[in-house]
């Protein structure tokens, strides 16, 4: 379970106080958000070593205070359309994340929808007791994996 914050995810904004754990509900929704630039832009392939050094875990997740940008009334209430929320420039909603992490409310995390399939994800924020309270299991490598093979196979994806 890595927490980070990197320039090219979503929500994470380079002064967010906590860094942020991406979580997507299905395999293909995890390999969507993933994978899915890769497959768009480099024309099919996607990187071996990257695929090769990832694994799927199973997270429980307890019950957590969101932000649900994923509804069409917490954006109006934000004054925010989903396509600023979905497009390529990172700035508008990094610019919602840091916002939201600072609300008084103590939000633990975002839930949104991906951006390659209408399903749910979330962004959590590694808040002090976060950590503790999310049990994970390794269901294993990406290539050891049937369902997530087929993924790429569908797709006539290449590892490259």
């Amino acid at each position: 379970m890595v927490f980070r914050n990197r320039p090219h995810h979503r929500f994470s904004h380079p002064e967010n106080p906590f860094p942020i754990l991406y979580l997507a509900a299905t395999l293909p929704a995890c390999l969507w958000e993933v994978f899915g630039d890769d497959l768009f832009k480099g024309g099919r392939a996607i990187s071996a070593a990257r695929w090769d050094g990832s694994a799927l875990s199973e997270m429980e997740v307890p019950p957590l205070r969101c932000c649900a940008v994923s509804l069409a009334s917490t954006r109006e209430a934000m004054s925010v359309d989903k396509a600023t929320l979905m497009a390529a420039d990172l700035g508008h909603p990094q610019a919602w994340s840091l916002a939201i992490q600072r609300h008084p409310v103590g939000f633990d995390a975002i839930q949104y929808t991906s951006r390659f399939l209408d399903q749910t994800c979330l962004a959590v924020f590694e808040r002090q007791s976060i950590r503790e309270s999310l049990a994970s299991r390794t269901l294993g490598l990406l290539n050891d994996l049937d369902a997530a093979v087929e993924w790429l196979d569908q797709r006539n994806a290449a590892l490259v």
